[in-house]
Parts: structure tokens; C-alpha cells; sequence
């Protein structure tokens, strides 16, 4: 690299670029200045003129290569590349005399936007060589010119003399009285603006490979769901930590357990709702989520509404990040200048407009406002602005950590927190991806329930599927790969991802970190991991304390080679401090990794570098120091089998069989209570989970072909011990477990199922876990075998003992939503079947498939009114507590029910429906104004004793 060119800046700089970048002599020169200012300077550059210009530049050149070559940087281009191929041919390039002019018109009074696309045409096609492997795809131009353009308006700033030549006085008179000059108030201009701005996905931060830049935001925004309340994460700490503060007498009242409870309890008491009903609801509101939670997201959607014609209210939408470095004394003077945005409103008609008309002003990222003191004008700024236009609805987002609500709380803001995305969601998100990204790609199906297979399959995965930026990675990746199988790939994916915002947010920070690029930041994170599994709680614990991060930080970055690592770790340390990256900040000088599935990963990367490419880790450690010694710890499940996915097949084959052949006492896995109804012992899961975690090793290797008879060895073992040669009898969780895995593992294979299909027969009542998740086991492994839905049929009809017949009108309802049938067969059981599992199970499978059905909630009422069955009338109640609380009709039902259903204590008071009814309007209508009343009629009145206890306790709380 140019070593000059971090170190100068400045005249200096402008010197330096003279002298070693243009090296021109007087006459050349003189006409390189010309061609440089033709396009902004009218009336000419004179030979007097050249003398003032030269220097700011040539100071201006050497911006626009520092920023050049940052960009390589940032693209993870070697530095030994960059001297040897780059230097050159950059040197060349700003000399171009196609270049001279576009790099100039940044001096142009009201300039706004560099051609970019231009000069990367003029790159690409006369300076970019095909053997540099240069970052077509992912280098940035329009930043690059953009940072420049910032640059040399603080070059004009800085030089008087240049000011008075290029009439720039006039820009500081404009900002100081904006009215004098209108920009106008173009809507039209305005629609197409947005239009460009948020109309499509932006994917090239996440895949270079396969972007998918048609796909509109309009038609993939899966609406959130959110809750009223500040998220309890913001008071929780780790268990760990909660002790030690409490033995350093540091966990004030805020933070002891009863508070937190209480936190935790008000949080999800609150009822969750979509989020464009409840911004509908708010004049002013703030959105709280994490990274990647789809709040920007959500903002640009509500400004394609207007866009769209879905709404009149015209929206603004304010980058507070580009507000805070405008230099600008208020909204409408950022807005009439048009910073960070192609179009301005002129501020007068603008203030008349917010004054008299609809307007929804959005306010986005004031988490990304790092300086506090910053941040805490801003927050005055926006509540100002709400006491001027007292009609316009205002919409805040920010991250959920580091955020204090106290003052926009006191200026009469709600708060919402997004939530995790559920199933459905997530389901949603998958069938609008596919059908948008692969519309004629006949294999579209297969991916469709490929992603949705391996969300519900693995946990890891899971905790990712939940956040939409993650979430769309691993629906791009899933076109590529294997999905749970190829899953280390997903997380090297999502890790660059979320280190390429490091990269982007650490220059906001203004951290001068740009010699750590990705790979060493992917290296010190797996030593972090390394460390953290180390610790007393292992990786259960995700938590590493400042003094132990500092000394792995200091040490690597020294025995790389990086001069002043105290420092450069101090300042990474600042970062997570800062914002949440990968690892986050988790209090009490503590860190810890924002997803585990991070830690899992990372510290599953680093065992497998010291086993295969630093050899400091013999096979026989591997065996016995990390799957010997981890097995049986849950924790470590994900990285053994990671580490099985990423190593050389033949050993896997021996970690296999090392595991598989573990000899295991099962009387010191029992229950420590028996069964109460079979009087036996039972197995816990931890039993089996040798050869559990020995399958799911198995399933991460590519070509299984490889370790056959080792798979069908496992295979016979797995299914003798299922065949009870043991005296003790397997617990729920364990006969869940073992059934997951053989539909996980053998999926498809047919030895597997004529086996399951024949346990029916074989096992006993006493043996009914394994019963149960049979049919799902066929649900998850054989869905595609022509006789699985007949059979699935028959068990609903058939089948001996009850809780398998409810398990299988769930699986076909699961299963099979869309054969002509199934609605009828579930709707069947819950009018007709005699058992009350049978008729739950069925109302479940109603509300949880067909929720959206409009007969569906007509079914749920008249099944909560007029059922025979007192536990079927308490189950309907609980769906529609679950899913129709904010309906005005259904609020009504259950005041009714509370005074009117029949149950007359059989034997159960848990299913006595006028207990669920009251229970339900005493946690989502405490206020209402019937609510009191009804308790001290029940407390009073009630004919079931054990209801009037509690409605008399419930009477004492509320009324305290």
C-alpha cells in the first residue's frame, strides 16, 4: 500500500499527489486542471487561477484513492495485490481524461451525486485486468464517490481563497436562510424518488453470487407482529453474572429476581398485534428490535403505501444517522437541502404542509446516532418537532440495546417491540420468496420444504430462522446447498454478513480499524469461542468476561504482527460496546455472542483448524478430550456435529463407532420420581444420546456412501435399544428424541419404516411414547410414500388408544392442509367423535392450519357455546384467548361463558370452561368495566367452591 496515504492529509496530502500520483510537468499540469474544473467552472480556468486550484485538487485526488483503496480493503483484497496490481493502474485511472471531469463537478456548487456508474465503466473496461480478481459485484462506487464527494466539501470549507474563486459563499447564505432559493414541492418527483430508493430488495450485502435484485419489497414484507412494552432483555443478565453481582451486593432492586419476574411477567402479558394496525393506532410511537428484525424494512414499506396509492398520508423518511452529520438546525431545513436523498421539499410549503395536511414523519435508526450527547439532541429535536405540528404522526426505530425510552416515554411516545418471527411467519416468508425469486424453476417445491425441513429439524437453525436478514440468507443459500447438512456453510455466510456491517459501522463509529479485515476479525472470534467453551460454565454459558477478551484480542492481534494491539483491542472492545455485531455487550464488563449458534460455530471451526491444518490436536484428543468427554452435554451437540461436517470422512466413521460403542450403566439415567401411572422408572434422554448425537453425526457427512456399514450398524443398535432389551422403559423426552432422529437420519429409507409401522403392533400401552411420535416420525421422514397418508387416515379412525388418533389428525392436518379431505375430517372429529383428546386435538389442528379460514372462528364459538363435552367447550375457549382476544365480539363471549356454561365440577377443575372464561378477562380485560363486577358475582355466587376461592382471591388482588 501507499503508506502515505493514511498517514497524510491536507495540503500535505495534495503535495504528496503531486509529486508521486500526477508527476506532471507545467504545461500538462496546467491542462489536467482544466479538464478537472471545465464542467464547473463556467467562465474558464485562467493561468492565474491554476496556482489556487492545483493544490485542493490534487489534495482532492488523493481522497478519492484513499477511498479507492479502502474499498479493496473492505473487500478483503491483499494488501500485497494492491501495491503490485492496483497501484499502477490507479495512478493511471485518475489521470484518465475522462475521469479529470467527472472527479471535479464535486466542486460544483449543489452538487449532489457523482456519476459512478460512469467511472466504474471507464474502470472495468480500460484499467480492470481479468487476472486481479477484483470485487466487481461487491465494490461499492456509489460509496466510495460519495465519502469523496464529503471530503472535498470540507476541502472547499477549508481554503478561503478557493471559496471566494468558485462563489461558495453563496451555499453557506442558502443555509443559513433556505427560503431565499425553493427547491419546490414536486410529489411526482417525490413518488419516483422512493420508488428507487426502497422499491426492490437490496441483496448484494448478503450474496454477490446469486442476486436476486428483481424481487420487490412490496410484495415479500411479512408483517410484524409486535408487543406494547419494553422487552424484559433489556434488565436480564446471565444467571452466572446475576450471582456474582449479588455476592458483590452491585444487583440493585431494578435487577433482583422479583423484578425481573415482574418484567418478564408485564412484557408478555402484553398481547401481541400487527404492527401496521398498531402504528395506525399511535401519533407517536417508537419501533424497538434487533438487528435484522426488519426495521428499516418496515418503514420504507409504510413509505410505498403512499407510493402505492394505499394511503394519502404523504410519508418523510429521516436517516438519523445522515441527520446527525447535515450540520443543519432542523428537520425541514435537512429535508429542503435533500441530504442523504435525491429530491428536496422547499422547507416553507413543507411547514404549511405539516401544519394543515396528513403526514407521517419517520425517524429511522437512532441507535445508529453513537455519540450520546448527539443522540440526546436528536431525541430533543423529534419531540420539538411533535409539539410544532401537533397532526403529524411521528414513527422512531431504533435497537432494542443501549436504547433509554425515559424521555420519549415522559413526551407521551408508545413503544413496541418486534417480535421473533413464528412459524407461520417464517412458512409465509418461504412460499413468497420461492414463488418471486425461482418463478420457473421446476424444482421450487422440493426447496420450498427443504428450507422448511431444516428450520423444524434443527435447533441451530432455528434460532436463526426467526430474524428476517438471516432468514433470507439462508433462502438464497438453500438454492446452493444442503440445508441442515450444509449448514457451517450458512454460518460462514451469515458471519461475513454481519462482519461486513462491522466493517460499514466501525467507520461511523470513526474507528481507524481498516488494517483487521474480515479474516483476522473470523480468526479472533473463533479464539474467543475456543475461550469461552474453556470457562467454568462451558458453552452454556455464551459469556466471557473483559479481561479475558482483552488478553485474546491483545495476543493475536501481537503474534500477528499489528503494531499497538492494547490499543486496537481497546477500541474493538469500544465497538461492542457500541453496537451489536456478532458479539455484543452483555453488562457488567461482560460480552457474549448475540446468536449461540455463532459461538457453536465458531468454536467448532477452531477445533478443526488445530486438528487438520495446525495439527496441534491429535485425532486421539478429538476422540477423547472433545467428543469423549462433550457427549452427553447438550451444548456441545452442534459443535460435534459441526466439526463431523467439516473433517475428513474416515475419521468421522471412528467417532462414530467410538460412540456408538460406549458402554453406559442406564440405572444412573433414570427418572428420579416414577411414573404415576405405570408405577416403573423411566429413562431419561440422556440414556441414549451416544447414539443420538452418533446419528446426527452421521447425517452432517456428504457422502454417507462412504461409512455404509458403519450406518447400518448404528441403525441396529439404535433400533434394539428401542426394542426394550433393557429393563427400564424410555421416558416422553427420550422416545421423542430417538423417534426424531430416525426420521431425521434414515429419512426415506424404507427398512425404517416397515420397522416403525411394525412397533404399533409390538409395543404395549405402557410403551405409548413411542405410539405417539410414530406418525409424526412418518409425518417428517416418509411424507412422500404413497402409503403414508392412507395410513395416517386409518390411525384416525382406528387406531387403539386415543392420543394416537389425536396425534394423527394433527399430523394430517399438518401434512396434508391442501387434499380435498382433510378440513372435513378434522372438522368430522370435533362434531362427532366421542373422545375429548380426539375433539382438542382437532380443534388445535382447526386453529393452527386454517386460522385465516372465516369458518373457522364461527367453529371455535359454537364448540366454546354448545358442546356436550366441558373440556372441549375449555379448549376452544383457550384458542380463542390465543388468537381472538382483540375482537370486540369474542371479548363479549366470554363474559358470557363466565356466567352461563353448565360445568357442574366432574373431576377436573384445570378444564372447568368458566374458570378459562374468567381467567382470560382478568389478565386481557383487567379494566374493562364489566370485569369487577363479574368477579364478586363468581366470588359470591359461583356453584363450584373451587372457583369461587379463586375468583375471591383474583377479587382481593385487583382490588389492592
Amino acid at each position: 500500500m501507499w503508506e502515505w496515504l493514511a498517514a497524510t492529509t491536507g495540503v500535505e496530502l495534495g503535495k504528496l499527489v503531486l509529486e508521486q500520483v500526477l508527476n506532471l510537468g507545467k504545461a500538462a499540469l496546467e491542462d489536467y486542471i482544466k479538464d478537472f474544473f471545465k464542467d464547473c467552472i463556467q467562465s474558464g480556468v485562467t493561468q492565474a487561477n491554476t496556482e489556487v486550484l492545483k493544490k485542493p485538487m490534487a489534495e482532492a485526488v488523493g481522497c478519492f484513492i484513499k477511498r479507492f483503496i479502502k474499498e479493496l480493503q473492505i473487500n478483503d483484497i491483499p494488501e500485497t495485490s494492491i501495491k503490485h496490481y492496483y497501484k499502477d493502474a490507479i495512478k493511471k485511472f485518475v489521470k484518465d481524461k475522462a475521469v479529470r471531469p467527472i472527479l471535479g463537478k464535486a466542486f460544483e456548487k449543489d452538487f449532489r451525486q457523482i456519476e459512478y456508474a460512469q467511472l466504474q465503466r471507464i474502470w472495468e473496461q480500460q484499467y480492470q485486468e481479468t487476472g486481479w480478481q477484483f470485487p466487481s459485484d461487491e465494490f461499492d462506487w456509489r460509496r466510495v464517490t460519495k465519502e469523496y464527494l464529503v471530503e472535498v466539501k470540507g476541502i472547499i470549507k477549508a481554503n478561503a481563497e478557493l471559496r471566494s474563486l468558485l462563489e461558495t459563499e453563496l451555499l453557506e447564505d442558502i443555509a443559513r436562510n433556505t427560503a431565499q432559493i425553493s427547491p419546490g414541492f414536486d410529489v411526482a418527483r417525490y413518488q419516483d424518488s422512493l420508488q428507487c430508493s426502497y422499491g426492490y430488495l437490496k441483496l448484494y450485502s448478503l450474496d454477490s453470487t446469486d442476486r436476486v435484485d428483481a424481487i420487490k419489497l412490496w410484495n415479500m414484507f411479512i408483517e410484524q407482529t409486535v408487543r406494547e412494552a419494553l422487552p424484559p432483555i433489556r434488565y436480564e443478565l446471565p444467571l452466572d453474572l446475576k450471582r456474582q453481582l449479588e455476592e458483590q451486593g452491585q444487583l440493585g432492586d431494578d435487577l433482583s429476581p422479583e423484578a425481573l419476574e415482574h418484567y418478564r411477567r408485564e412484557y408478555f402479558q402484553q398481547p401481541s398485534r400487527k404492527v401496521l394496525e398498531a402504528v395506525a393506532d399511535s401519533q407517536h410511537a417508537v419501533i424497538l428490535g434487533d438487528p435484522g428484525a426488519g426495521k428499516s424494512t418496515l418503514l420504507q414499506y409504510l413509505a410505498l403505501e403512499w407510493v402505492e396509492g394505499k394511503t394519502e398520508t404523504l410519508p418523510l423518511l429521516v436517516e438519523l444517522r445522515e441527520y446527525a452529520v447535515a450540520q443543519v438546525n432542523n428537520f425541514l431545513e435537512f429535508l429542503h437541502r435533500g441530504r442523504g436523498a435525491d429530491w428536496q421539499f422547499d422547507q416553507q410549503q413543507l411547514h404549511q404542509r405539516l401544519l394543515e395536511n396528513p403526514t407521517l414523519v419517520m425517524f429511522d435508526g437512532l441507535d445508529e446516532v453513537f455519540d450520546r450527547a448527539t443522540q440526546s439532541i436528536i431525541v430533543d429535536d423529534i419531540i420539538r418537532f411533535t409539539h410544532q405540528y401537533p397532526r403529524v404522526r411521528v414513527l422512531i426505530t431504533s435497537r432494542i440495546i443501549g436504547y433509554n425510552p425515559e424521555r420519549l416515554q415522559h413526551a407521551g411516545f408508545r413503544h413496541f417491540t418486534i417480535q421473533a418471527l413464528d412459524t407461520d411467519e417464517i412458512h409465509e416468508f418461504i412460499e413468497r420468496w420461492y414463488d418471486l425469486a425461482v418463478e420457473s424453476d421446476s424444482d421450487k417445491l422440493r426447496l420450498k420444504q427443504r428450507l422448511k425441513d431444516a428450520i423444524g429439524n434443527s435447533k441451530a437453525i432455528q434460532n436463526l430462522a426467526d430474524n428476517p436478514l438471516l432468514l433470507t440468507m439462508m433462502a438464497i443459500l438453500n438454492r446452493r446447498q444442503e440445508l441442515p447438512r450444509d449448514r457451517a456453510d450458512l454460518y460462514d455466510q451469515a458471519s461475513r454478513v454481519l462482519l461486513y456491517h462491522w466493517d460499514v459501522d466501525h467507520k461511523r463509529l470513526q474507528l481507524p480499524m481498516d488494517a483487521i479485515g474480515r479474516r483476522e476479525k473470523q480468526e479472533m472470534l473463533r479464539l474467543i469461542a475456543y475461550e469461552m467453551q474453556a470457562g467454568e460454565e462451558g458453552l452454556k454459558g455464551n459469556l466471557i468476561s473483559a479481561e479475558r477478551l482483552t488478553r485474546v484480542l491483545t495476543d493475536y492481534l501481537r503474534d500477528q504482527g499489528f503494531s499497538e494491539p492494547r490499543e486496537k483491542t481497546n477500541r474493538l472492545i469500544q465497538q461492542l460496546r457500541e453496537r451489536n455485531f456478532i458479539l455484543c455487550y452483555r453488562g457488567a464488563d461482560t460480552y457474549g455472542f448475540v446468536h449461540r449458534t455463532f459461538l457453536e460455530y465458531f468454536c467448532a471451526v477452531e477445533i478443526v483448524q488445530r486438528f487438520e491444518k495446525q495439527r496441534s490436536l491429535s485425532f486421539e484428543q478429538l476422540r477423547d478430550e472433545v467428543f469423549g468427554r462433550h457427549w452427553q452435554d447438550e451444548t456441545w451437540h452442534e459443535v460435534l456435529q459441526l466439526i463431523c461436517g467439516m473433517i475428513d470422512t474416515k475419521f468421522v466413521g471412528k467417532l462414530i463407532q467410538f460412540l456408538a460403542a460406549l458402554d453406559l450403566d442406564k440405572s444412573k439415567f433414570l427418572d428420579k420420581q416414577k411414573d404415576p401411572i405405570y408405577d416403573d422408572y423411566r429413562l431419561k434422554k440422556e440414556a441414549i444420546n451416544n447414539f443420538v448425537i452418533a446419528a446426527r453425526c452421521l447425517a452432517n457427512v456428504e457422502n454417507r456412501n462412504l461409512l455404509k456399514n458403519i450406518e447400518q450398524q448404528l441403525l441396529h443398535l439404535l433400533m434394539k435399544e428401542i426394542e426394550l432389551e433393557n429393563p427400564y422403559l424410555f421416558s416422553n423426552l427420550a422416545a421423542k428424541e430417538i423417534i426424531r432422529t430416525l426420521a431425521a437420519t434414515w429419512k426415506g429409507n424404507a427398512e425404517v419404516l416397515v420397522w416403525l409401522k411394525s412397533r404399533l403392533i409390538n409395543l404395549k400401552q405402557q410403551e405409548s411414547f413411542f405410539l405417539i411420535f410414530i406418525p409424526l416420525a412418518l409425518l417428517q421422514g416418509w411424507k412422500n410414500d404413497p402409503n403414508t397418508l392412507s395410513w395416517i387416515k386409518e390411525q384416525i379412525h382406528n387406531a387403539e388408544y386415543n392420543f394416537m388418533r389425536q396425534t394423527a389428525i394433527w399430523c394430517l392436518a399438518e401434512g396434508w392442509k391442501d387434499e380435498m379431505q382433510t378440513l372435513s375430517i378434522v372438522k368430522n372429529c370435533i362434531l362427532n367423535d366421542e373422545d375429548f383428546h380426539v375433539k382438542s386435538g382437532a380443534i388445535r389442528a382447526l386453529v393452527k392450519i386454517w386460522r385465516d379460514d372465516p369458518e373457522t372462528l364461527i367453529w371455535i364459538k359454537t364448540s366454546a357455546r354448545k358442546s356436550p363435552n366441558y373440556a372441549v367447550r375449555y379448549f376452544a375457549l383457550r384458542e380463542l384467548a390465543n388468537h381472538w382476544k382483540e375482537n370486540q365480539e369474542i371479548t363479549e363471549l366470554f363474559f358470557e361463558r363466565a356466567h352461563e356454561d353448565p360445568f357442574e365440577g366432574e373431576d377436573n377443575m384445570q378444564d372447568n370452561p368458566r374458570l378459562k372464561a374468567l381467567q382470560v378477562i382478568s389478565q386481557y380485560y383487567p379494566n374493562h368495566p364489566k370485569t369487577l363486577p363479574l368477579l364478586r358475582d363468581r366470588a359470591a355466587n359461583d356453584p363450584d367452591e373451587q372457583l369461587r376461592e379463586w375468583a375471591q382471591e383474583q377479587l382481593s388482588k385487583m382490588e389492592s
